[in-house]
């Protein structure tokens, strides 16, 4: 990948978009991540699924509830890009490398944290409750997106080349999902953003993100 991304305009960096400055994504992230980390805290283990909903239910309260970010994301939110079949490609693509690059790592037992190999190699690892599928798969897909393709990814573009906005989008992504596979973390987060830039939507992001983590929490155990 070179230095600069195509000189198309990939993301629209309207007026909704200038409107969210630093200033205004900070206060957005403060309101977001203090009731956050008292809604992880809730000793609600014992129910699969729901911290995660109580979480996607107040994301989504904040997030429509601050008129510059509301206005701002229907402008990302464009379902006629699943009119293009190079849609298709880029969902295919994001889906596949980390898949192949996950297999292949299992085969050879590299790249990933040993503990991760052992557990693989002697069936220890087991598929989510229906409610945790539904949180990984379906909500948390959704807010991520909103997060580092919509909005962390819009401003950096105003700020820095589209090189970097990518590569920093896609790593802070990984350093947030700390796990035995952030290597792939960080490949799927770079494919995402990559593919948000040049689809101007962040809906397919959304689509290859619930595809993998589907697949991650439920189908890695049988193919």
């Amino acid at each position: 990948m070179q230095n600069s991304l195509p000189a198309q305009e990939p993301i629209p960096v309207t007026e909704d978009a200038l409107a969210i400055g630093f200033k205004t994504l900070l206060i957005y992230l403060v309101i977001l991540a203090l009731p956050g980390y008292f809604i992880n805290q809730l000793p609600l283990q014992n129910y699969g699924g729901l911290k995660g909903l109580i979480w996607f239910l107040y994301f989504m309260a904040v997030t429509l509830g601050y008129k510059n970010i509301r206005t701002f994301m229907v402008s990302l939110m464009k379902v006629e890009v699943f009119k293009k079949p190079g849609t298709y490609l880029w969902i295919f693509l994001t889906f596949m490398l980390p898949y192949v690059l996950l297999h292949l790592s299992l085969h050879f037992e590299v790249l990933l944290d040993k503990y991760y190999i052992f557990y693989f190699n002697n069936h220890m690892l087991h598929a989510s409750s229906w409610r945790e599928t539904i949180d990984v798969a379906v909500l948390t897909p959704i807010s991520e997106e909103i997060i580092f393709r919509g909005i962390l990814l819009t401003v950096l573009l105003k700020f820095v080349k589209p090189f970097w906005a990518v590569g920093i989008t896609a790593i802070l992504f990984g350093l947030v999902h700390p796990s035995e596979i952030w290597l792939f973390t960080i490949l799927a987060g770079f494919l995402l953003t990559v593919m948000t830039y040049k689809t101007k939507s962040i809906l397919p992001a959304m689509v290859a993100h619930s595809m993998w983590n589907l697949y991650m929490v439920q189908l890695f155990l049988f193919f």
